[in-house]
């Protein structure tokens, strides 16, 4: 029995509903797709016990400056958005600080989230996890983990795996404690069951180092999370030997554990929902550290979706760079310039240098995107199919200057006939998500938690870039000539 059927049989066995199904059999799938049936639910017998298991999908977005997850009762199907107990702001309590602290061999999460800069502070882990993987040690983006270790290049290494895994760790112990407290049986129930999800760029996701990398980190994490909940302050050598006593039962919960693009995450709810419409589409999404973006074909075939990406980027553009940029054109690095130029850049305060570091990101958004739908136009058969693109914003450092005009200047470019005004599409609200009021805004930054918030076999399927081919010459349909009215013999 797949994992597919055993859900639907329990379903209609508990809530006498069938689920939405999927034939799947015509869409090319990536290979990460395969081999996704937990074992521990396999063997759940017909005649359940007192109750029937829990079942809690974990979809966690793990973001460069913070984190957001929502998690769901699959059995129910009904998703909330998790709230730390360390709250760190009023208005959007569900932000997890992505930044750690590193001072006397003790390793923590920042003690005050509204420095993104702090001294001996670890920011930017996601990307440096990138670096790392790639072998790229002279990154600036390594900066901070250089100078806390000051060593070779396999210690750096370690040190980055060991802090990325550290702040994972925690976050995830903290949904997981709460988690039991929402579900006071949970675990009662030999068949209760959590898993988790966790979003990786396209460009990246699809590169073998990186996605090996990221699931290695999130399994460990997975692993360590009940020890680690809450993020307590241990000493960096404690944290090794914890990482070294657990190390040979990783390899048993990765099947809990799965990576999966973050454009489609992020459209999850827009591809599920009845509005939505087949066709080709450019996602650009603007992070703290990266800008995100995928254009990709979307496809509905018996009910089931598949989005099949044409080209992928990952582009050094994000929101954090404007105050970066702004600090090499005044000439100062430094972390307590960078703090004062981001709240000058969030509270819009006048400045000459984040002007023109604003200017620098448009002109390079608009060249980047432009590369972005080349590259995506290359892998048509019918490059017409281009001038029907749709555009899709996010990401929670999406803003009209520089990110979405240069986006949208972007098609008045050569690839293009004549000037093209693209609509823009809104991701829909979703209605099985527990959001009341204005809490309803919440959903621009947290799209990517909720689409990964579903099972694994319920997420759309993908093809990676890499994985669709470029037409030959002979295989591309040609533009259509407009053939003149043969004149009369009058």
């Amino acid at each position: 029995m797949d994992f597919s059927t055993l859900i639907r049989n329990l379903k209609k066995k508990l809530f006498e509903k069938e689920p939405r199904q999927s034939d799947t059999s015509h869409i090319q799938t990536s290979p990460v797709m395969k081999d996704s049936v937990p074992a521990v639910l396999e063997s759940i017998p017909d005649t359940l016990e007192k109750r029937p298991p829990y079942f809690i999908q974990i979809g966690f977005d793990f973001g460069t400056s913070y984190s957001k997850c929502v998690c769901r009762d699959v059995m129910t199907d009904k998703a909330w958005v998790h709230i730390p107990d360390k709250c760190v702001a009023n208005e959007l309590p569900f932000l997890i600080p992505s930044v750690l602290l590193l001072k006397d061999g003790q390793i923590g999460l920042v003690d005050n989230p509204e420095y993104h800069y702090p001294e001996n502070g670890l920011y930017h882990l996601k990307s440096a996890l990138v670096k790392i993987a790639l072998n790229q040690w002279d990154d600036p983006v390594l900066v901070p983990y250089r100078n806390a270790v000051r060593s070779e290049k396999l210690q750096l290494r370690n040190f980055v795996e060991t802090s990325a895994i550290y702040f994972l760790a925690g976050a995830v112990g903290d949904v997981r404690a709460q988690i039991r407290k929402r579900f006071p049986e949970f675990g009662s129930h030999s068949k209760d069951y959590m898993a988790i999800n966790l979003a990786v760029p396209v460009a990246d996701a699809q590169h073998p180092k990186i996605n090996r990398l990221y699931q290695k980190i999130l399994c460990e994490a997975w692993k360590l999370a009940d020890n680690l909940a809450g993020h307590p302050l241990i000493r960096l050598s404690d944290l090794e030997s914890l990482r070294k006593e657990n190390e040979s039962e990783v390899s048993s919960i990765n099947e809990a554990c799965f990576i999966y693009p973050e454009v489609s995450a992020n459209v999850q709810g827009f591809v599920r929902s009845r509005v939505s419409s087949e066709g080709i589409y450019l996602f650009s999404d603007t992070g703290a550290s990266t800008v995100d973006q995928g254009i990709f074909i979307f496809v509905r075939r018996n009910g089931s979706e598949s989005l099949n990406y044409l080209h992928g980027s990952v582009l050094p553009l994000g929101s954090s760079q404007i105050e970066r940029n702004a600090a090499i054109n005044s000439g100062n690095l430094n972390f307590h310039i960078l703090e004062k130029l981001r709240k000058m850049k969030e509270q819009g305060e006048p400045s000459l240098e984040i002007e023109k570091a604003r200017m620098s990101i448009a002109k390079e958004m608009r060249k980047e995107t432009i590369a972005t739908l080349a590259y995506g136009k290359k892998k048509l058969y019918v490059k017409d199919q281009l001038n029907e693109i749709k555009i899709i914003f996010g990401g929670g450092g999406h803003c009209e200057y520089p990110y979405r005009r240069a986006v949208m200047q972007s098609f008045s470019c050569d690839l293009f006939r004549k000037p093209l005004k693209p609509d823009v599409i809104g991701l829909p609200f979703p209605p099985d998500l527990e959001l009341k009021g204005s809490e309803a805004r919440w959903m621009s930054r947290i799209s990517v938690a909720y689409g990964l918030s579903f099972v694994r076999d319920d997420l759309a399927l993908f093809t990676y870039p890499k994985d669709v081919s470029t037409p030959k010459l002979e295989e591309i349909w040609p533009r259509r000539k407009k053939i003149p009215d043969f004149p009369e013999n009058d």
